[in-house]
């Protein structure tokens, strides 16, 4: 019988699917398994099931001669050594769509976190800081009317953007590597065709872009000294921007404050200035992270291998 490998005991709606066709085997272990580790579990495998900091890399797929399919339960793929894998004929799957929603919502709630100043007033409640009725340390923004800026237009900031616009009246410019006239014309967005030129004056800044070699840091030294009193959300990938002259940004006024669903490394070392700065606020990737995603996103990735085996489509191939 043909075998999958799951690198995570956390999907057992994807389990069932794949015991239908599979033998298979499931890291049971709290820790991300090594390279090592995956060879090991992984011989003889038809395919291997993946998160998104798994590292495929060139060792690994030289080393498994009978894998046919890589699934990433994730969009991106950038932890998959693509071009090995494409020149030994294994196809790679990932999970677009199902967590656009649930992306765009998440995102959205960082931004009225940072707005009205949720999170760095609870901590003041737990800390004992809250002795009378003081509003004025903990004073936020509105959100209503804001300009608030995108860098990156795919399905998620398109969702995002839709209910900054729709739901709270906001006034919505973007970057993206390609434009989108239909999306400009439905929502009213404004394309700016520069990442320094829209990053001058806006409210609130999203970061939504892909990671690749062009976005790698594209908020930089550069991009926050431009900035004044911003609020930075980032739900992309850490390194999309600098986290070092983020804190620098927030000391100098460029920016008033962060919200990170994503850090370089990932996770930060917990007694990091990033960690502990009053003004970031950092949550553990969680942006795809409702109950129902998460488990729709693990039933494509098994569907993505099931397909392969039985001759169909995957329902994600990704194809460079």
């Amino acid at each position: 019988m043909h075998k999958v490998f799951i690198t995570r005991n956390w999907h057992p709606n994807a389990v069932n699917l794949l015991s239908n066709y599979f033998e298979v085997k499931v890291w049971d272990k709290s820790t991300i398994p090594t390279t090592e580790e995956i060879i090991e579990n992984s011989k003889d495998c038809f395919a291997i099931f993946t998160e998104f900091d798994d590292k495929i890399n060139s060792e690994i797929i030289s080393s498994l001669k009978s894998l046919k399919v890589i699934s990433n339960r994730a969009v991106g793929y950038e932890n998959i050594d693509i071009k090995l894998a494409n020149s030994l004929n294994i196809k790679i799957g990932n999970t677009p769509r199902i967590l656009v929603e649930s992306c765009a919502d998440f995102t959205m709630g960082l931004m009225l976190d940072l707005a009205r100043n949720i999170t760095f007033s609870n901590r003041a409640v737990i800390d004992g800081k809250w002795i009378s009725f003081n509003q004025t340390p903990y004073l936020g923004t509105d959100v209503y009317n804001k300009h608030l800026a995108i860098v990156g237009l795919g399905q998620i900031a398109t969702a995002f953007a839709r209910r900054a616009v729709n739901g709270f009246g906001m006034n919505v410019s973007y970057w993206s590597r390609n434009r989108k006239p239909e999306i400009e014309s439905e929502l009213n967005l404004k394309y700016v065709d520069s990442v320094n030129e829209l990053v001058k004056s806006c409210d609130y800044l999203s970061v939504h872009c892909a990671l690749t070699d062009e976005t790698y840091r594209i908020i930089d030294k550069e991009q926050f000294q431009l900035m004044n009193n911003v609020k930075l959300i980032n739900t992309s990938r850490g390194q999309t921007i600098n986290q070092d002259e983020l804190i620098n940004a927030i000391t100098n006024g460029n920016v008033e404050s962060a919200a990170l669903d994503v850090t370089d490394p990932e996770p930060p070392d917990y007694k990091s200035n990033l960690i502990n700065h009053p003004k970031i606020l950092i949550t553990p990737h969680l942006g795809s992270g409702s109950k129902d995603t998460f488990n729709k996103m693990a039933e494509m990735a098994a569907l993505n291998i099931i397909n392969v085996f039985i001759n169909k489509n995957m329902p994600s191939e990704v194809i460079l």
